[in-house]
């Protein structure tokens, strides 16, 4: 056996993604929100990008732009976003007011986070006549709340057992606070505290307790006098009772969610006018991005030292940067106004008739048709919507997987047009009894459409309907 150390030369292919090519894929993945976030974030770091006056936008001022961006016929070779490294250079002054006034308030418009759960909590603690001790255990429990407002840990975790007993005091206080239900070990003590802290007292009290602990599920079926013969009280209260529980928040604290809203901003619209539909790609919502002229005559060729050599790389290094942000949204642009062309085509009826209409489409198909990768389509829809007659939905939604019909010209219809059909069995039965997953699957297989009960169980959950015996 030779163990000796050797030099060996091999031959291999080897696909390496530069960092242009990564960019480029990541810009194309984000959402409108995403890329503006990026942009301001770009424009904050980077000196050689501006933003014209004209095209001001921030994300808090997309209603009153609503109506604005490209439409499909408008394209040309002549997009504000050139591939040219410098195409987009207008006449501009880097220390120009104008301009940095621009700059700055799309880093500002940049929308703020809500006010979080903790921090309207702490500023009712602070207005609480308690001593510094209590003050530190109402921290303690405050910080101990998720999002929903209940308790991660165990609330005897949080202090020594000497302690407990005021810790258990401050808990009572801040369970008082606004929102009412908030400190709660879950769903059903934060309804408890809820009705407690809106009146319920006494044997109305001890009843509704006993039906949200104990038979929740009962209720749920609408068993009010199986209920009512367990705890040992009138079917009448029970009901009344299961009214006022059912006007509750389970999840008090829902408004003061510490996760970031997601604003949902449109990247196509098809809108139907007069019969004929058009296709827009909402580019108002993005800012136009130039490079800075004057930014590009900073350097300095005539001196060697080291300090300007330096500074003539940062500044080519900008405008390398800000090119490439620029190419990279033009391509996302033009990639998804393609593709919505492509679904105008191919879900015409959709778009004219509704969800019903929706016909099977794959990401396949538009892959072939633009001669992209499947995994570009992919990226390209992601996170992004589309604004319809029928609402603003994902754009990944008009993708749909087919079943097979009788009744279809094609021979198959899609996934969402078959659970809009399960939909409107279930909300349109006027019978005695609802209807069970078999007795949906039996109807449609009536009506051409073949689809096994399981799959009607599935689609149902997908739509959060409850089971025939729940409802």
């Amino acid at each position: 056996m030779n163990n000796s150390l050797s030099l060996q030369q091999s031959l291999k292919q080897q696909l390496t993604l530069s960092p242009q090519l990564i960019q480029t894929f990541e810009v194309l993945a984000m959402s409108t929100v995403e890329l503006q976030e990026r942009i301001r974030s770009e424009i904050e770091q980077n000196p050689a990008l501006e933003i014209p006056s004209e095209k001001n936008i921030s994300i808090e001022q997309m209603n009153q732009k609503v109506n604005s961006g490209s439409i499909v016929d408008d394209y040309s070779d002549k997009s504000s976003y050139g591939s040219d490294r410098y195409s987009n250079i207008r006449e501009s002054s880097f220390y120009d007011q104008e301009k940095s006034d621009n700059n700055q308030m799309f880093i500002e418009s940049a929308l703020a986070k809500g006010e979080s759960l903790q921090d309207h909590l702490l500023e009712q603690l602070g207005c609480t006549r308690l001593t510094d001790e209590e003050k530190e255990l109402g921290n303690l429990i405050i910080s101990n709340l998720d999002h929903n407002g209940f308790h991660r840990n165990e609330v005897t975790s949080l202090a020594p057992p000497q302690k407990i007993k005021k810790l258990l005091k401050v808990l009572s206080i801040i369970q008082k606070f606004d929102p009412i239900g908030i400190a709660a070990k879950d769903i059903r003590e934060s309804l408890v505290l809820q009705a407690s802290g809106e009146g319920l007292e006494g044997e109305d009290l001890e009843i509704f307790s006993a039906m949200v602990y104990e038979h929740l599920e009962l209720l749920k079926g609408h068993k009010f006098k199986e209920t009512a013969k367990k705890i040992g009280t009138q079917e009448h209260k029970v009901e009344l009772l299961y009214n006022y529980l059912k006007t509750l928040n389970p999840y008090p604290a829902s408004g003061f969610d510490d996760r970031e809203t997601q604003y949902i901003i449109p990247d196509l619209t098809v809108k139907n006018k007069n019969g004929h539909l058009t296709l827009q790609l909402n580019t108002g919502n993005i800012p136009e991005l130039i490079i800075d002229e004057q930014f590009t005559h900073l350097t300095d060729k005539e001196h060697k030292s080291p300090e300007t050599k330096e500074a003539n790389h940062y500044i080519k290094e900008a405008i390398k940067s800000a090119s490439l942000l620029i190419s990279s949204v033009s391509m996302r642009n033009e990639t998804v106004r393609k593709i919505g062309l492509i679904l105008l085509e191919e879900q015409y009826e959709f778009f004219l008739h509704g969800p019903k209409a929706l016909k099977p489409l794959t990401y396949r198909n538009i892959s072939t048709r633009l001669n992209l990768h499947e995994t570009t389509i992919s990226r390209a829809v992601m996170g992004k919507y589309i604004d319809t007659d029928w609402g603003i939905i994902p754009i990944k939604e008009l993708f749909s997987s087919a079943l097979s019909s009788r009744t279809s010209e094609s021979g198959e219809v899609s996934k969402r047009a078959v659970k809009e059909m399960v939909e409107n069995l279930i909300r349109n039965h006027k019978g005695p009894k609802p209807l069970s997953d078999q007795k949906i699957s039996d109807i449609l297989q009536e009506q051409g459409i073949k689809i096994a009960r399981r799959t009607v169980s599935k689609y149902r959950k997908e739509l959060k309907i409850e089971s025939s015996y729940e409802r």
